[in-house]
């Protein structure tokens, strides 16, 4: 939580001392990014403090739930979702490649980053 607020702050600040359009572009992006996660964070303490009990709506459950599915698979199981992360990595690169300003960019990079954790922890399971 505290860096999701510090990465706010110091994109704040950024956003006074830009010079160029794009430094003004990349700032505001990524104070608004920042901001939005620390509100989510917020948002699940809060919960939890008035109730004792977890929300679960911030995007770090899915991913234990995940890795809960991951580590429960079998080893042929785990062979074949690394081969199927391996190809739909490859594509969704390839894709990023081709069409950088396609209105799914930020979509697509966040899949990749999804499919990234996901291989890490099949390789680390399989022990490669």
């Amino acid at each position: 939580m505290l860096s999701a607020h510090e990465n706010y702050v110091q994109a704040h600040d950024l956003l006074f001392t830009a010079t160029t359009h794009e430094d003004l572009h990349a700032a505001s992006v990524q104070a608004v990014e920042n901001y939005l996660e620390n509100r989510r964070i917020w948002k699940e303490l809060n919960h939890y403090k008035r109730t004792g009990e977890l929300l679960g709506e911030h995007p770090i459950f899915s991913w234990i739930h995940r890795q809960k599915e991951i580590r429960s698979m079998r080893v042929s199981e785990l062979v074949k979702l690394k081969a199927r992360l391996e190809n739909n990595l490859v594509r969704n690169r390839a894709a990023l490649r081709r069409q950088p300003g396609h209105p799914q960019t930020r979509a697509r990079q966040n899949r990749i980053k999804k499919m990234e954790m996901e291989l890490s922890e099949v390789n680390r399971l399989i022990n490669l």
